[in-house]
C-alpha cells in the first residue's frame, strides 16, 4: 500500500511544471561541470562550437570565444588574467547541452553607459527551444573595477533545461556551471515498478 501511494505522489508530482529560481550563487549549481574557455584565443565564431563534453556554444554575429579585453563602459573592464566569451552588439551568447539539465549560469558582465540599460537577459530553454524561464535584471559594477560580474544562474526542481542564453549590449562572461544530470521522473517510475515487483515476488515465495 506504501508502495503504491509513493507511485501516486511521485507520478503527481512529475506533472506538476518545475519550480524555477534566479540565483547568484554558483553554489546552487548542483555537482556543476565548469567551463573556463581557457583553451580558445581570440576565436571569433557563432558557431556552434563544441566549448566541454556536452555542451555546444552558438552567438550572434562579433561573439569570440577566449576574449581578453573588453571595455565595458560604467561597468570596468574585464581582460588580460584569464580568456572569457564576450558578445559583439547587442546580441545572444548561448549554450546548449546534449542532455537535460537542472541548473545552469556563469559570472557575468556587459557594457552599460548612460544611453544603454544596465540590464541583460537570462533565459532557459527546454526541449523544442521554448522558453521555459525568462529574467531581465541588472548588473552594475564599479566604472573602475576590474574583472567585476556577479553569477546570474537558473536552478529547476526537474531536470528540464536544454540550453540557456545572456542577451544584451557586449555581453561577457566567464566560468560557466552546468549541473551534472539527474535522473527523470521516468527513471524513479520504473525503479519503482522494479521495487513492486521484488515486493510481490517475495510475497509469494512467503
Amino acid at each position: 500500500m506504501k508502495l503504491k501511494f509513493a507511485a501516486l505522489a511521485l507520478a503527481f508530482a512529475a506533472a506538476l511544471p518545475a519550480h524555477a529560481a534566479l540565483t547568484n550563487n554558483a553554489a546552487d549549481i548542483g555537482n556543476a561541470t565548469v567551463v573556463d574557455f581557457n583553451d580558445y584565443d581570440g576565436f571569433l565564431t557563432i558557431g556552434p562550437e563544441a566549448v566541454a563534453p556536452g555542451v555546444v556554444f552558438t552567438g550572434d554575429e562579433g561573439s569570440e570565444l577566449g576574449a581578453f579585453i573588453r571595455d565595458l563602459g560604467s561597468n570596468g573592464i574585464w581582460g588580460a588574467d584569464t580568456p572569457f566569451v564576450a558578445g559583439g552588439a547587442i546580441g545572444e551568447l548561448r549554450f546548449t547541452f546534449a542532455e537535460l539539465t537542472s541548473g545552469a549560469g556563469a559570472l557575468l558582465n556587459h557594457f552599460a553607459a548612460d544611453f544603454f540599460p544596465f540590464s541583460v537577459v537570462v533565459s532557459a530553454y527546454g526541449d523544442n527551444n521554448q522558453i521555459i524561464e525568462t529574467h531581465t535584471l541588472s548588473i552594475d559594477t564599479d566604472e573602475l573595477g576590474y574583472n567585476e560580474g556577479q553569477f546570474v544562474g537558473i536552478t529547476r526542481d526537474a531536470a528540464d533545461i536544454r540550453s540557456i542564453s545572456f542577451k544584451g549590449n557586449g555581453v561577457v562572461l566567464d566560468n560557466l556551471a552546468v549541473a551534472a544530470p539527474v535522473p527523470e521522473p521516468e527513471t524513479y517510475a520504473m525503479l519503482l515498478a522494479g521495487l513492486g515487483l521484488i515486493g510481490m515476488a517475495a510475497r509469494r515465495r512467503a
